[in-house]
């Protein structure tokens, strides 16, 4: 029985990303109650990040099993994220070896699942064994990857931000200079043609949403929740991709807004948020609740109720933020307005 067991379950293959190459480390299965595997001992080679490479690692990995005699179902593979370079690498993957589903998982997770090992050493063959052997005990999910609107979406909304973040400076380092004339008056040059760049950006992410039908309906119910806007909305889209892949549970955690509580006996306690999903989503839900309180009478009862029952301004403005979220999920997914009645039983039921 126990055979047959391990004859289900898959080879794993910890993949460590790097600027150019990628290495491989395959982890064969392990029967119920037997001893995890030497991470040494695993077969391990390098690849170049490359289609190509992908072709050769595809080879190796089915030459490795038919020498070595592993047994096990089909092949699965997890690496951490590595940005740009991770989702190349799974775009290729499924192209070349679909089967394997790729996972990309969080590198706070495999951090801490490597410290767990207690290994002396860090090397780029012992990462690629500890992920296999990460994916054979934790079993992660497929990565699915966003769609491409949505991805052009999220890109032009960060580099908005960055640029807004370079107009601050810009306008600080203004003030700073004072009445040097000359330098003035350079630096005012550089302030108009980073606030030219802004709005070119801003036309770009209009024509962005506008080309597709998705994105200009989501838009559309979004920005009807007060406090939410054109740049709102589309970094909410962006940073999440299409919301109709979350539960509203799925959401808040995935946004780092949701509640992470801290208990230790009677002497530990407390709560704060996780702070895990992308810093961009909850600046701009930040900036969507400073007008929500204002201009929304159901949300400033709701946030003036949370003081009044002793949290703190920024605590309180947190749930605000997680309401604001959750409505532009509802609306999107269910394809309607901002409804003030049941928002008012939503806001205040909370």
């Amino acid at each position: 029985m126990k055979t047959e067991k391990k004859l289900l379950m898959p080879v794993w293959a910890g993949l460590d990303v790097a600027k150019e190459t990628f290495e491989a480390a395959l982890y064969p299965p392990v029967e119920p109650g037997q001893m995890p595997r030497d991470i040494m001992s695993l077969s391990k080679k390098t690849f170049a990040l490359t289609a190509d490479g992908v072709r050769n690692f595809h080879q190796w990995s089915f030459m490795v099993r038919d020498e070595a005699g592993i047994e096990g179902g089909n092949m699965r593979i997890v690496m951490e994220a590595t940005g740009r370079y991770s989702k190349e690498l799974v775009r290729w993957l499924n192209e070349e070896m679909p089967f394997t589903m790729p996972a990309i998982e969080d590198p706070r997770a495999i951090k801490n699942f490597i410290r767990s090992l207690k290994l002396r050493n860090k090397t780029d063959e012992i990462d690629a064994g500890a992920l296999a052997r990460y994916g054979a005990e934790r079993m992660p999910e497929p990565f699915e990857e966003m769609p491409e609107d949505y991805l052009y979406l999220r890109e032009l909304t960060r580099q908005r931000s960055a640029l807004k973040d370079q107009l601050t400076a810009a306008k600080a380092r203004l003030t700073e200079i004072g009445g040097f004339k000359i330098l003035a008056k350079i630096q005012q040059g550089v302030v108009k043609a980073i606030e030219l760049a802004v709005k070119k950006m801003e036309l770009e992410i209009k024509r962005c949403v506008n080309d597709s039908e998705e994105l200009r309906q989501s838009v559309e119910k979004a920005s009807t929740v007060p406090g939410v806007a054109l740049i709102t909305s589309a970094t909410v889209l962006g940073e999440c991709g299409p919301l109709y892949r979350y539960t509203s549970r799925q959401l808040g955690s995935y946004s780092g807004i949701a509640p992470q509580i801290r208990q230790s006996g009677t002497s530990v306690h407390g709560s704060k948020i996780s702070k895990h999903g992308p810093a961009r989503l909850r600046r701009a839900l930040y900036m969507a609740s400073l007008a929500a309180i204002e201009g929304n009478p159901n949300m400033k009862v709701f946030y003036n109720r949370l003081i009044a029952k002793g949290k703190k301004p920024m605590q309180a403005r947190c749930a605000v933020m997680r309401k604001i979220l959750i409505l532009v999920r509802a609306v999107v997914v269910n394809g309607t307005e901002y409804d003030k009645n049941f928002s008012k039983k939503f806001v205040l039921n909370s």
